[in-house]
């Protein structure tokens, strides 16, 4: 067949040369991309360049010579009402912050806060923002908290059901 494919009416139209006006916008792409790319990796190419390095943190530490619930008590303010159970404590943090637990009677809960001149339990309040492996959480149960700073000492307590009685949640950090 001599002819012109099917479909086709006639010779096919030669390919013109690209124009410059064409080129010139092309390139002007090229450039622009070029150029945004490398800002975007130096970040901006501005002289008020954020720091790369961390904040220090703060140096001062908690004394944490005697970790029993006396020593806790005497270095918190805490006044841990007899009949306490579960007690436990974990330095963390290069002495900076001391987290406790333990269990109470339901009615032991008002004379802790006020024998340790806690502001007032609020409900939903929680003043513990960490996971500790003390912490025995149960998604889902209610608890109370209230925070405030002692003798340098930011103080923060949850209090949680747990079957017939409270647990408490005390984080002592350095100020």
């Amino acid at each position: 067949m001599d002819g012109p494919a099917p479909g086709l009416t006639g010779p096919a139209a030669p390919r013109s040369a690209p124009s410059l006006g064409r080129l010139a916008v092309l390139a002007l792409l090229v450039a622009g991309l070029v150029v945004g790319g490398c800002l975007v990796i130096t970040g901006g190419g501005s002289g008020d360049t954020p720091p790369t390095t961390l904040p220090p943190r703060p140096t001062s530490t908690l004394p944490l010579g005697d970790l029993s619930l006396a020593g806790v008590e005497a270095l918190s303010g805490i006044d841990v009402p007899d009949g306490a159970q579960d007690f436990l404590s974990a330095r963390l943090d290069g002495d900076r912050q001391l987290d406790v637990s333990f269990t109470l009677a339901p009615d032991q809960v008002d004379a802790l806060v006020t024998t340790s001149d806690l502001p007032p339990l609020a409900d939903g309040a929680r003043v513990i923002l960490h996971s500790s492996p003390l912490w025995k959480l149960n998604p889902g149960t209610p608890l109370s908290g209230a925070a405030d700073v002692r003798d340098g000492i930011n103080r923060a307590v949850e209090v949680t059901p747990e079957g017939d009685r409270i647990r408490v949640r005390l984080t002592l950090q350095a100020a």
